[in-house]
């Protein structure tokens, strides 16, 4: 895709479709996670777990967005109202709502880069947001 280097290793990484993945295929370790919508990455994120920030708390479907930055940012792209009110539980998204951003999530596809530690999981987020940030990864 041209990003640079850091997305170059993450595009060349096996994608997953959400909508095939189960629990089981996504590893319980730290590292680096991408969304990708159409073929284009809409957002990354790291955590120490890969399993429960991906699976868990991204393609979750429980009634709160507010441990998934990326669901509320989705639902912020589909004028559902503002990331920062939904994470304050200021607006309250209906199941119709959160319907919508599920299924939104379940048509991308992620692809992911185990890491060693969550501090080198950290560091090279950090190093691929420097190179070029998705535009559902906010500041």
């Amino acid at each position: 895709m041209g990003h640079g280097p850091l997305w170059d290793r993450m595009d060349a990484q096996p994608r997953r479709r959400a909508s095939e993945l189960s629990r089981a295929d996504v590893p319980e370790c730290p590292g680096v996670y991408a969304w990708y919508r159409r073929g284009r990455v809409v957002y990354v994120g790291e955590g120490d777990d890969l399993r429960d920030r991906v699976w868990t708390r991204h393609m979750g479907q429980g009634k709160s967005l507010h441990t998934s930055a990326f669901r509320r940012n989705v639902a912020e792209s589909l004028g559902l109202g503002a990331a920062n009110e939904i994470f304050k539980k200021a607006n309250r998204l209906t199941d119709e709502q959160r319907a919508l951003v599920g299924a939104w999530v379940v048509s991308c596809s992620v692809a992911w880069i185990e890491c060693k530690s969550i501090v080198a999981a950290e560091k090279l987020e950090d190093d691929m947001k420097a190179e070029w940030r998705p535009p559902l990864t906010k500041v």
